[in-house]
C-alpha cells in the first residue's frame, strides 16, 4: 500500500513530526509505503532522505494563519494571502500528477490546517485522511475561508482525530459512527518494560511552542508568585521555540519580575527527554490542547507530570483514572493552583510522587505505544482501501 503523506511543516521535534514518524516506522510492519509531502528541505526532510524515502518538496503553506503580534504582520496580511493562495494552487497542481505517476493509494494529511492534499485527492480520486490534531482556532490560528469552509470539507472525507475531545469538538459524532472517522492516540514511543531513572529533579520544565496559547503566560505568572513566596525555588527551564516578538515578551517579563536568574529559554533542544529525567516535574499548560504529545513523554521518561485540567490533556488524565483508579499527574484549573502545587511538588521529598509517575509510565506504555498507534491505523487503512 502506497500513502502519501502532507507534513505542515519540516520542524524535527515539532510534536506532530514525532507523531508522523512513529507512525510510518510501526507502518513499515505492514507493508506501508510512504511518500513524504514537505513544505521546504529542512529539518525532517533531510532525515527522510538519508533514510530512503520519496520525498516531493513543494512550496505550499497552512490553509490556516497565526495571530497577528505586530503592526508590520498585519500590514503584510493580503499581500501574503493572495501569494499563499497561488503557492498553494500550484502545488495542489505538481501534487496531482504526483498521485497519478506514483499510484498512490491514500493521501494521508499529518495536520488539518494544510489543505493541498485534501484538494489534490479530490482531483485525483483518491481517498484522502485528515488526521486532526489541532483546535486551530482555540490556539490562535483562523481557516482561510473560516472555519465553517473547513468544517464543510470534512463529511467528504476521511479523518482521525488525536482524541475524543478533538471528535466531539469539531462535530464528527455522525462520521464517526459511518465508519469515516475514528479516534486513534499518537504513537509518542516504542513500549518499555522499565521506567528510566531520574537524575537530579532540580528544576521545573516546559517543553513546547513558545506561545500565548500554550498557556505560558499563566505558567510564568504563577512561576513569578511561586518564587516570591518560596526560600529556594526549584529554576524554569523553557524548551522550545517561537515567535521572535512574543519571545521577547517573555523575556521582558522574566525581567521585570526579577526572575532572570531562575528561568532559563533554551530553544530548541535536541535532548529532551534527558531533560525529562532530570526535571522535578514537567508543566503542560496548554489552554486547547489536541492531545498533548509532551505529556505521555514524560511520563515514559518517568517525570511528573502537573497538567492543566482542560481539553486533550484532561483526557489523557482521565484515561489514567479509569484505568488505575487513581491519579496519574498533578491537575490544576487556575492560576493559584498551579502555584501552589509548585509550591507543593518543592516541598515534598523527590520519591513522594513516585506512585504517580509509576502509574503514569504503565499508562502511556499501554495507550500510546507506537505499536498501538500502527495496529490502529493499518486497520482504518484497509477499511478505507475496501470502500474506495
Amino acid at each position: 500500500m502506497k500513502v502519501a503523506y502532507i507534513l505542515n511543516a519540516t520542524v524535527v521535534n515539532g510534536g506532530a513530526t514525532k507523531a508522523f514518524v512513529n507512525l510510518i516506522d510501526g507502518l513499515a510492519a505492514y507493508g506501508v509505503q510512504p511518500h513524504v509531502v514537505v513544505p521546504d528541505n529542512d529539518g525532517i526532510s533531510q532525515v527522510l532522505q538519508r533514510r530512503g524515502t520519496p520525498v516531493l518538496c513543494l512550496t505550499y503553506r497552512p490553509c490556516a494563519y497565526p495571530r497577528h503580534y505586530s503592526w508590520q504582520e498585519k500590514l503584510l496580511f493580503l499581500p501574503r494571502l493572495a501569494a499563499r493562495l497561488l503557492a498553494n494552487r500550484q502545488a495542489t497542481n505538481r501534487l496531482a500528477d504526483y498521485l497519478r505517476t506514483n499510484q498512490i493509494d491514500i493521501v494521508h494529511s499529518n495536520t488539518s490546517v494544510v489543505r493541498i492534499g485534501y484538494d489534490a485527492a479530490r482531483r485525483t480520486h483518491t481517498p484522502h485522511i485528515y488526521h486532526i490534531r489541532e483546535f486551530a482556532d482555540q490556539v490562535g490560528y483562523s481557516y482561510i475561508f473560516g472555519q465553517k469552509a473547513f468544517r464543510r470539507q470534512l463529511p467528504l472525507t476521511h479523518s482521525i482525530c488525536i482524541t475524543k475531545a478533538v471528535l466531539h469538538y469539531y462535530e464528527l459524532e455522525k462520521q464517526a459512527e459511518a465508519g469515516k472517522v475514528c479516534v486513534i492516540y499518537d504513537g509518542v514511543f516504542q513500549a518499555q518494560p522499565v521506567m528510566p531513572m531520574g537524575t537530579a529533579k532540580d528544576y521545573f520544565l516546559f517543553a513546547g511552542r513558545l506561545q500565548n496559547e500554550k498557556g505560558l503566560d499563566q505558567l510564568l505568572k504563577a512561576y513569578a508568585a511561586y518564587a516570591k513566596d518560596t526560600p529556594a525555588p526549584l529554576p524554569l527551564k523553557l524548551a522550545g521555540t517561537g515567535n521572535e516578538d512574543y519571545i521577547n515578551k517573555v523575556c521582558a517579563f522574566i525581567a521585570d519580575n526579577g526572575l532572570t536568574q531562575l528561568v532559563e529559554v533554551l530553544g530548541e533542544r535536541n535532548d529532551i527527554s534527558d531533560l525529562m529525567r532530570g526535571a522535578r516535574a514537567l508543566v503542560v499548560s496548554s489552554r486547547f490542547e489536541g492531545f498533548g504529545f509532551s505529556m505521555p513523554e514524560a511520563m515514559q521518561q518517568g517525570c511528573l507530570v502537573i497538567a492543566r485540567n482542560t481539553s486533550g490533556t484532561k483526557e489523557q488524565l482521565d484515561n489514567g483514572l479509569e484505568m488505575t483508579g487513581e491519579e496519574i499527574a498533578l491537575r490544576y484549573e487556575n492560576t493559584e493552583q498551579l502555584t501552589a502545587l509548585l509550591t507543593q511538588v518543592t516541598r515534598q521529598p523527590v520519591g513522594y510522587y513516585a506512585p504517580y509517575t509509576e502509574r503514569a509510565f504503565k499508562v502511556v506504555n499501554q495507550l500510546y505505544a507506537q505499536e498501538t498507534n500502527a495496529q490502529k491505523v493499518f486497520e482504518f487503512y484497509k477499511s478505507i482501501a475496501g470502500n474506495a
